[in-house]
């Protein structure tokens, strides 16, 4: 009886470490879940300035601050927006990481951006066209998420940016294209897991790219 029961056990534990293998838990999520937020509204957040032709590169990670929003709790990234006289764009860019250990999983942030006025009132969110493929041509290593986004200081007083992501996009996948050789040269949808951290840019150009 002792025997049969420990065999039962034994069973059991290769069970639970081959599901676990399966689906390894996401340390960065777990972190993020037991994280204390910042702040208890927008106007106590470091919004950080951004001038018109600027670009800036940062890294959203564990050590980003962390905030409570409708779409659940997340690391962020704030900026504060020039007063333009003129139409600009701003571009968001977010880079495929390959993976932070050996043991780990290739991983993209995507963004939610959105946009507040002078009182710090939600004037819009951008989220749309993150999840489409992204082509990136023989290498996953130049996979990039980007953004553009028209800004119309005519349209509504938009001084303030936040750079998210919601526990919705946590649980999905981005599809990225990638080229495979096989009996010659073959383009596939890749999923890459949504991943709580990331590496990113932000500019404001005059242009359009």
């Amino acid at each position: 009886m002792k025997k049969t029961t420990l065999i039962i056990l034994l069973l059991a534990h290769v069970l639970v470490s081959s599901c676990a293998s399966d689906k390894p838990v996401d340390p960065a999520k777990s972190e993020l879940e037991t994280a204390a937020v910042c702040c208890e509204k927008y106007q106590q957040f470091y919004f950080q300035p951004l001038k018109l032709g600027a670009t800036e590169s940062f890294t959203i990670d564990r050590s980003s601050t962390t905030f409570l929003f409708d779409g659940g709790k997340s690391y962020f990234k704030a900026f504060s927006l020039p007063v333009a006289g003129k139409s600009y764009f701003v571009i968001v860019s977010s880079y495929f990481v390959d993976k932070e250990k050996r043991s780990g999983e290739p991983y993209i942030f995507s963004p939610v951006v959105m946009f507040l006025d002078a009182d710090y009132r939600v004037t819009r969110k951008v989220d749309n066209g993150i999840v489409a493929p992204i082509n990136s041509g023989n290498s996953m290593n130049h996979a990039t998420l980007e953004m553009e986004i028209a800004m119309n200081p005519r349209v509504a007083d938009e001084r303030f940016m936040i750079i998210y992501t919601t526990a919705a996009l946590l649980n999905q996948a981005t599809d990225l294209k990638v080229y495979k050789y096989g009996y010659g040269r073959l383009e596939e949808d890749y999923p890459v897991r949504n991943a709580s951290i990331g590496r990113l840019q932000v500019s404001l150009t005059s242009w359009r790219q």
